[in-house]
């Protein structure tokens, strides 16, 4: 059925861009009950949730240019978008990038529960961002050309396994985003089996080469049980940290908000070398089970610890461990698990340290349970809390 309504180009940008008078804003949210035009100021939006743009070069008149006209060219196309994501939305999502804070804060309520705006997504080779719905049973994920990638069930996708002996060709990277307040799992195409973190970011071929090393990079935390390869080691790179296995278990941690990263071993052994070298054995170092490597950012100090696994893998079951840690870490593991940015207004409380178990519990009774210990007043707002003396 063709649409009575379209959204105009210049209500979208004063929209998103919180510039609306009352009026307009109410009329305008009365186009948004059209699921067509909600679908489509989505598409927008949702795309660029994702896309981090720290480039010092970044030339806004351009990107907003070439995103109006882009608009206009594909304004028809509106149905054949849903299951492929168009080139223009790159652009659109640049431009989107710039004043999406404002408009995700202040027009919450037009995203309902079922329809979230913080989904899982998956680039492909091509630069195309897909938003993952958990709640998909089956669904084939596929690269640009549309070859057949791998399966995603649920909260979980499963790539295939294509190699067929020796390759030259160089491998095309995937990048999974999973959002604040999400996990997500991940099998690679040697069999490899990643549980992605929240807030994490995982670079990953969507198939090895065969004779080469299997390299993914994390931004983020992630628990890998790395299937088992002597030929083709494993690495995992991260901000300051590599780390070289032929097959195990272990946990990497590295956000990039964390004064450190960490490796812990559950299983196995696992050479660990700084920088973007490869693991020497002659001068790096090897774990063995229950040993955590730490390497502080600031100083480049790389310590080894014997440590409880269980503690450092327990998030991936939904639980939540600390153990004799500040205030202010456990903050930033609960703005993660939660999706709420909580701001500190108390300076004594950031570095009180507590020991504590959660799995079910939601944010207000975590952040109970914590104030019973050490008082302090707290406030929730729909995505945000402040926590005062």
């Amino acid at each position: 059925m063709k649409k009575t309504n379209n959204l105009d180009t210049n209500q979208i940008i004063k929209y998103v861009n919180n510039e609306m008078s009352e009026e307009e804003r109410i009329a305008f949210e009365i186009l948004l009950k059209d699921e067509d035009n909600l679908n489509e100021l989505k598409e927008y939006i949702l795309t660029d949730h994702y896309i981090q743009l720290s480039k010092n070069d970044f030339d806004n008149q351009q990107a907003s240019s070439l995103f109006e006209t882009q608009i206009q060219n594909t304004k028809s196309h509106t149905k054949t978008r849903k299951n492929k994501t168009n080139n223009y939305l790159k652009y659109a999502a640049v431009f989107i990038g710039l004043i999406i804070s404002s408009a995700l804060y202040y027009n919450k309520d037009i995203f309902s529960n079922d329809q979230p705006t913080n989904d899982v997504t998956l680039q492909v080779d091509n630069g195309d961002f897909e938003a993952i719905k958990e709640n998909d049973l089956f669904k084939e994920i596929k690269n640009g050309d549309g070859v057949l990638l791998g399966v995603q069930e649920k909260s979980k996708i499963v790539y295939t396994n294509k190699s067929k002996g020796t390759a030259s060709t160089k491998p095309s990277i995937n990048t999974l985003k999973v959002p604040y307040g999400k996990k997500f799992q991940i099998v690679l195409s040697d069999g490899t089996t990643v549980h992605v973190n929240a807030g994490s970011t995982l670079k990953f071929p969507a198939q090895f080469v065969a004779g080469q090393i299997r390299e993914v990079e994390l931004s983020g935390e992630a628990y890998f049980e790395v299937a088992r390869n002597e030929k083709d080691p494993f690495i995992v790179s991260t901000n300051g940290i590599r780390t070289e296995v032929l097959g195990t278990k272990f946990n990497v941690s590295s956000y990039t908000d964390d004064s450190f990263s960490e490796v812990v071993l559950v299983e196995g052994s696992v050479g660990v070398s700084m920088g973007n070298k490869r693991f020497d054995k002659n001068t790096d170092q090897i774990l063995k089970p229950n040993q955590k490597a730490s390497l502080t950012k600031l100083t480049q100090n790389l310590d080894i610890s014997t440590v409880k696994t269980e503690n450092y893998v327990a998030w991936i079951d939904g639980v939540l461990l600390f153990k004799n840690e500040s205030f202010e870490n456990i903050v930033k593991k609960l703005e993660r698990s939660y999706d709420k940015k909580i701001t500190i207004n108390y300076q004594k409380l950031k570095k009180e340290k507590f020991t504590g178990r959660f799995d079910i519990e939601n944010l207000e009774d975590v952040l109970k349970t914590f104030s019973s210990n050490t008082s302090f007043n707290f406030t929730i707002k729909e995505s945000e809390v402040i926590i005062n003396p």
